[in-house]
C-alpha cells in the first residue's frame, strides 16, 4: 500500500471526465472496484468520514460491549456506566491482540485474552497482572501511563452508531443535520426494534451502494414494487458526504377507493405524519459511506453496507416500528410480511451486484466506460465524485505534509 494514492488510479483526464455534468460524465473506471483501490479506501477514505458501523440497541445496558469492524479497522463499541456509547480501537496496547473477541453483557472491564491486560469501560488501563513477576502487577521498568485503549469519535443517530477514526471530520451534529431536515415529516420518537436480517452481496461496497440509490432498474429488477401503482412521483435528494437519497410519493389504485390512495393499509401505525403540507413521501438512501436508511409510511429501516473485502459487502437491516407495534402479537403477520418483502427485494439485487463486479477488470481492458442517466442516477454520479474528492483531499494533505517536513 505504500505510495499508492488516488493519482495511481485516476489521471487528470479521469477526474475531469467524472466532473462533467451528469449526462456527459464518465463514471469511475473498473480499477476503482478492485483490491488495490480498496486498500487505498481503507487507509484514506473510511477513516476520514463519519461511518455507520453498528446499532446502539446491541449494547443496551452499562457494561455491554461488542466488537465491530470498519473495512478492516477493528473497533470496540462499549456502553459506559453513564449510559453513553463509546468506541475504541480494539487493539491491546501490550502486543496488539484484539481485546474484545465477542459481545459481552454488563461487564465491569474489558480483559485482553492473551495476557489479561485490563481496561475499564472508559478505556483506561487498570490492570497488568504478572507483568513484573509471579505476583507483581507492576514493573518499574514499564511505564503504563498513557497506555489506555485508543478512543475513536462516536455519534449516534436514532439506533445507528457512527465513528470517525481520524478525528478530523466535522462535529457529528453538524454532519447529520441535513438528514434531520430531510426526514422532518417523520415522527421518529418511540421507535422500537421489531425485526432484523442479514445477507451478503458478492461485490465491492460501491457497487452495492450504487445499485441501492437509483430506481432506474425498478421495473425490471423489482417489478413487484410497481404492482397497483398509478404514479411514482420520483425525486432525488443529496447532501455531500452525508446522504444520497431517492424518494417516491407513490399513488396506488385501491379497489375500496374512488381515487388513487397514497399508501396501502397494513394495519401498522404510521411513522410519517399526516396533515396539511405533509407529502406521503418515502425515502431510500445511502448514509455515506456505509449506512442505509429507508422510510415508509409505517416503519423505518436502518442498516449497514459493511465492506468485508474488495468484493464482498455484508448487508445488515433492522426494522423499527412505532411503540408497541414492534412487539404486538396482533401485528406479527404484518411485520413478518413487511420484512420478508424487503429481504426479497435486497436479494433480487444480488445478481446485478455480482455481474457488475465480475466485469470491473475486463471493462478497463476493453476500453468500456460507464455513463449515467441524469433523471435517475445523478446521485450515483455525486456518490462517485465524493469518493474521488475525499481521496484526492487525502492525497493533497499527504503531499503538503511531506513537503513541509522535507
Amino acid at each position: 500500500m505504500t505510495g499508492m494514492a488516488l493519482s495511481s488510479f485516476l489521471g487528470r483526464g479521469d477526474i475531469e471526465a467524472l466532473e462533467r455534468p451528469t449526462g456527459e460524465a464518465i463514471g469511475l473506471p473498473g480499477r476503482a472496484y478492485g483490491a488495490a483501490f480498496y486498500a487505498l479506501e481503507q487507509r484514506s477514505l473510511f477513516p476520514r468520514l463519519w461511518c455507520a458501523i453498528g446499532f446502539a440497541s446491541d449494547i443496551p445496558e452499562p457494561g455491554d460491549a461488542m466488537p465491530a469492524d470498519l473495512a478492516g479497522w477493528p473497533l470496540a463499541l462499549v456502553r459506559g456506566r453513564d449510559g453513553q456509547v463509546r468506541a475504541f480501537h480494539n487493539i491491546c496496547r501490550h502486543r496488539a491482540m484484539r481485546v474484545l473477541q465477542e459481545p459481552c453483557r454488563r461487564a465491569s472491564a474489558l480483559v485482553c485474552p492473551w495476557h489479561a491486560w485490563t481496561y475499564d469501560l472508559d478505556g483506561r488501563l487498570v490492570g497488568t497482572p504478572r507483568i513484573g513477576g509471579e505476583r507483581a502487577g507492576t514493573d518499574p521498568a514499564v511505564d503504563t501511563a498513557g497506555l489506555d485503549l485508543r478512543p475513536v469519535r462516536v455519534g449516534v443517530w436514532q439506533d445507528l452508531v457512527f465513528v470517525n477514526i481520524d478525528g478530523a471530520a466535522p462535529p457529528f451534529e453538524q454532519h447529520i443535520a441535513p438528514l434531520d431536515d430531510l426526514v422532518r415529516d417523520y415522527d421518529l420518537s418511540d421507535l422500537r426494534l421489531g425485526g432484523c436480517w442479514e445477507t451478503e452481496y458478492p461485490g465491492n461496497w460501491k457497487v452495492a451502494v450504487e445499485d441501492a440509490i437509483e430506481d432506474y432498474h425498478i421495473p425490471w429488477g423489482h417489478p413487484q414494487l410497481n404492482t397497483g401503482v398509478v404514479a411514482v412521483n420520483a425525486r432525488l435528494h443529496s447532501a455531500a458526504r452525508c446522504f444520497y437519497a431517492l424518494s417516491n410519493a407513490r399513488e396506488f389504485r385501491s379497489a375500496a377507493a374512488a381515487a388513487p390512495v397514497a399508501a396501502l393499509d397494513t394495519g401498522l401505525p404510521p411513522v410519517l405524519r399526516a396533515g396539511p403540507g405533509v407529502e406521503q413521501r418515502t425515502f431510500f438512501m445511502s448514509l455515506f459511506p456505509t449506512g442505509i436508511l429507508q422510510t415508509r409510511v409505517e416503519d423505518i429501516r436502518l442498516g449497514l453496507f459493511a465492506p468485508v473485502g474488495p468484493d464482498r459487502t455484508r448487508v445488515v437491516i433492522r426494522h423499527y416500528y412505532k411503540g408497541d407495534a414492534a412487539t404486538d402479537t396482533h401485528l406479527a403477520a404484518a411485520r413478518e410480511s413487511n420484512q420478508a418483502e424487503w429481504k426479497y427485494l435486497y436479494e433480487q439485487d444480488i445478481p446485478f451486484v455480482r455481474n457488475a463486479q465480475e466485469t470491473y477488470a475486463i471493462r478497463d481492458a476493453a476500453g468500456i466506460e460507464t455513463r449515467f442517466a441524469p433523471f435517475w442516477e445523478a446521485n450515483v454520479h455525486a456518490f462517485q465524485r465524493d469518493v474521488a474528492a475525499v481521496l484526492g483531499e487525502a492525497e493533497a494533505e499527504a503531499a503538503a505534509q511531506s513537503s513541509s517536513t522535507a
